[in-house]
């Protein structure tokens, strides 16, 4: 019998799923937007604009990927810490009323 706790992952999670990859496809739009927008506005030929605009998006949504998943891994652990500590309180409560 297997007494640990079950925990789950950052994919089976609902909230963080979701967070996830809207944070992977708005850090995806916004690399590919800036590197864009500064190419176009230095004076950049239209097809290395494009090239180096995908290089950026790129960039941009595996960077914002590892941001969001240190964000949720943190967010789980205090989510875990603090049933572990409704779950102990309750205990101490029970423990504490006198029976009848």
């Amino acid at each position: 019998m297997n007494t640990e706790p079950q925990l789950i992952s950052l994919r089976e999670h609902p909230r963080s799923a979701t967070s996830i990859r809207r944070a992977k496809a708005h850090g995806g739009l916004a690399g590919f937007l800036l590197v864009a927008a500064g190419g176009w506005l230095h004076g950049g030929v239209l097809a290395d604009v494009l090239l180096r605009a995908l290089a950026g998006g790129l960039a941009g949504y595996f960077l914002v990927w590892a941001a969001a998943l240190a964000v949720w891994r943190q967010l789980l652990h205090a989510e875990a810490a603090t049933v572990v500590a409704r779950a102990a309180d309750r205990r101490r409560m029970a423990a504490a009323e006198p029976a009848e």
